[in-house]
């Protein structure tokens, strides 16, 4: 289970037919909404938007409807991504211009979310952006019976809303959002502007909040929203620079075609006269010049925004993200920078005369050292047979009487080795690093999984835990569970089970506590899931913390 409401459960399930992994929404069958759930479902099998997963299949069983969609490995939602920090500003217009495409194409064809908040809004390891719950949110809420509209118009302030929580780490909801603080108001009672609590907010996005959420004015629809905040990086942006001003010449502005779900709005044709201006903002210094536009027409329902390939050059180049080596996907900003290794080097890529000397010196060193212990080494195996020789009968005979006086000694029949079907990651947020998973039962040592870095070994205090889960295929009776990790001692619970669930309130069947090759005494239980519960981080030899598990092995 990943996620629970009142009134639906959230699972990661397998589909044994096309053998891939799939998410399953599930729900009472005898919910007063659950028919309109099923319906509105059915409709978003229809809508083709990569922004939104697909919908695989829909229906009911033994009294529960479900809705099955694509599995979105390793995307984590904005309220993971700001439980660290604020997200750059122009991160923050991607996430939400893709997320406002998508809502367009689904409002295309009358289908509104109601209910987006931070949770919904996901990025993956590639940088793609989804938007969840769209099929079946307003549904079981019980609140898709408002005109197109009005509802166009609620999911345009709710991205705005999710558009400030990037930009601020403060929700500005009038409900609250589990993981994210609310915004402490002005007070006279209004809202702040973003700019008011976070430093380098673009202009427009700034205004866009200020109106939107403040004046009650701004876009009416996500295609609109979409259309005032193009063009965006099409790659996923890492720094937090602020985003350079628009080219304020009409030759240089980016021609859009309008985008599914947006009003009807004008288009500039190139050598067409300007009919129009567009409004002005507070970044009017910037852009002083008219936006050409040619006369308003109908949106196609199949239309996405169209942006011209210089502009589009220009904005990938102004929001690239750094070189891959100075990017870490799963860095964690509370980590902080190690020493630099050798004692006395600075940091710097050319080191200066006197670091040259002292590290040749630790160079000298190193060998003098080798070579004394290399002839200590040569003259014990000279005189190590003579030794050996020179043993007496008594010891032999006393290493014997040794040996037979000790039967606890003789190894053990060995246990038979538990087939192990599947690995997955145990957790409620995005999984990490589930491409490794399976390293754990390939019989390699050398390959391992391994959870993101973290601050420290208590997960920065921004989590309790990560873990992975080994279905044994059906229940099975275990004797001991060998885990080999890499690092430092580090805190792992087992937990087995018949069911993969939360284990906050189950007692382990054993805890380890140490290093390297360990091996936890289940004592007989039985269960069909092993959760291994990652509870405290080992440091490894970089001096980063995160917890790296080479094998894992059960044994009945």
């Amino acid at each position: 289970m990943l996620a629970q409401r009142d009134d639906q459960e959230l699972w990661t399930a397998a589909d044994s037919t096309l053998d891939r992994e799939v998410t399953a929404t599930l729900f009472r069958a005898t919910s007063a909404h659950a028919d309109a759930a099923l319906d509105s479902a059915r409709r978003a099998a229809g809508v083709e938007d990569h922004h939104l997963p697909r919908v695989l299949d829909v229906g009911v069983q033994d009294g529960t409807a479900y809705v099955i969609t694509e599995a979105l490995h390793g995307a984590e939602s904005m309220a993971s991504l700001l439980q660290f920090d604020r997200l750059p500003a122009e991160e923050v217009r991607r996430l939400i211009g893709e997320a406002a495409s998508g809502l367009g194409a689904a409002a295309a064809r009358g289908l509104h979310h109601l209910r987006l908040t931070p949770h919904d809004i996901v990025r993956s390891p590639d940088g793609a952006v989804s938007v969840l719950g769209l099929p079946t949110d307003a549904a079981l809420a019980g609140t898709d019976d408002v005109s197109s509209d009005e509802a166009s118009r609620i999911d345009t302030v709710a991205l705005v809303e999710i558009a400030y929580a990037g930009l601020t780490t403060r929700w500005p909801g009038a409900e609250s959002v589990p993981g994210l603080l609310d915004v402490d108001r002005r007070a006279d009672g209004e809202l702040p502007a973003p700019s008011e609590l976070a430093p380098g907010v673009p202009g427009d996005l700034d205004t866009l909040c200020r109106t939107t959420l403040g004046a009650d004015e701004g876009p009416r629809t996500p295609g609109e929203l979409a259309r005032q905040l193009a063009p965006w990086s099409s790659e996923r942006v890492s720094d937090s620079g602020r985003r350079p001003s628009r080219p304020a010449s009409a030759a240089h502005a980016a021609p859009l075609q309008s985008v599914p779900g947006g009003a009807p709005s004008a288009t500039r044709m190139p050598g067409q006269p300007s009919l129009t201006k567009a409004p002005a903002t507070d970044d009017a210094a910037d852009r002083t010049a008219a936006v050409e536009t040619a006369p308003a027409r109908e949106p196609d329902a199949d239309e996405t925004a169209q942006i011209s390939r210089s502009v589009l050059d220009a904005a990938r180049e102004r929001t690239a993200p750094p070189p891959p080596a100075a990017h870490d996907d799963d860095y964690d900003p509370s980590f902080t920078e190690l020493e630099p290794p050798v004692p006395g080097l600075t940091g710097r890529f050319e080191p200066d005369r006197s670091s040259s000397k002292l590290a040749l010196l630790l160079v000298a060193l190193l060998v003098v050292v080798a070579i004394v212990f290399a002839a200590i080494g040569l003259r014990g195996i000279g005189g190590g047979s003579g030794d050996n020789k020179a043993a007496s009968p008594a010891t032999s005979r006393s290493a014997s009487a040794s040996k037979s006086a000790s039967p606890s000694s003789k190894p053990s029949p060995s246990a038979k080795p538990v087939q192990i079907t599947n690995v997955g990651y145990y957790g409620t947020d995005g999984a990490q690093n589930p491409q490794m998973t399976d390293n754990v039962i390939d019989g390699d040592p050398a390959t391992y999984w391994q959870s993101f870095r973290y601050g420290s070994a208590a997960f920065g205090g921004v989590k309790s835990g990560v873990g992975l889960y080994l279905n044994l295929g059906s229940s099975q009776k275990v004797s001991t569970v060998k885990i080999t990790t890499t690092g430092g001692p580090s805190t792992i619970k087992l937990y087995l089970t018949d069911t993969v669930g939360t284990v906050s309130d189950k007692t382990p069947a054993a805890t380890l506590t140490g290093s390297g090759t360990q091996t936890a005494n289940l004592n007989g239980a039985t269960g069909k899931y092993l959760t291994v519960w990652v509870t405290q981080l080992s440091q490894q030899d970089t001096g980063e913390y995160r917890e790296r598990i080479n094998e894992i092995q059960v044994l009945s």
